[in-house]
């Protein structure tokens, strides 16, 4: 007779999973369908936009906060650049100047910024992994790429984002970079990938491709 075990999970290093505290797990856990929350979009600014922040340059010079787990550092973007995060719902998303988000992290840090809940928890906690992230872009009517946090969620980098396609009246780029610096905590692994599409949207741009020479080789080896 033989028997099978399923077991709840592996425990690995390189997830945000495995570096929250214990009583803050179930803030990473998806309760329900996820949507994506866009920034900037006026619909989320009054509420999570630093009051008096101007966004009429996009995300230029803004730091986005995914709780107190991610930051990340628009460092070039188009004035149409869109970043649209898919993760926990519990886990609240907070837009502030760069020049201002030293301050406003060690502020809210355990207060608006969490995970970790608690100036207690908080008081050991540090963003100290940093990846510099160069995306270039070939086709603005499609997203360039996700981020994605291992053991969190991901964002999709819309170089123009769908709103500013419909009302946009003079001519966008077609092509080119931006930069963005994203921290985590140093164990946290995040990797770039190919967009996912997602719902209807993700319908109107996706094309089905074949796996480049690089893809293949980087694949996991299958052996039956």
């Amino acid at each position: 007779m033989q028997k099978l075990y399923d077991t709840p999970g592996v425990h690995l290093h390189h997830r945000q999973t495995a570096v929250v505290h214990s009583e803050d797990l179930s803030s990473l856990a998806p309760k329900s369908r996820l949507r994506g929350l866009s920034f900037p979009s006026s619909q989320v600014n009054s509420n999570n936009t630093e009051e008096g922040a101007s966004t009429v340059n996009g995300l230029n010079g803004f730091s986005i906060f995914w709780g107190g787990l991610v930051r990340i550092d628009v460092l070039k973007a188009l004035p149409e650049t869109s970043l649209t995060f898919y993760g926990p719902k519990r886990l609240p998303i907070h837009m502030v100047p760069t020049e201002k988000a030293d301050e406003f992290y060690q502020k809210e840090l355990g207060v608006l910024l969490i995970p970790p809940s608690g100036r207690e928890k908080a008081e050991n906690w540090k963003l100290d992994g940093e990846h510099k992230l160069q995306i270039k872009f070939e086709d603005a009517e499609r997203p360039a790429c996700d981020i994605a946090i291992s053991g969190l969620g991901w964002l999709s980098v819309e170089p123009v984002s769908r709103s500013h396609k419909f009302f946009q009246q003079t001519p966008i780029e077609t092509a080119g970079e931006l930069l963005l610096a994203v921290h985590v905590p140093k164990p946290v692994e995040i990797f770039v990938r190919p967009p996912i599409p997602v719902g209807k949207a993700g319908a109107e741009w996706y094309q089905y491709r074949e796996l480049t020479d690089k893809e293949q080789e980087t694949r996991p080896k299958w052996y039956f």
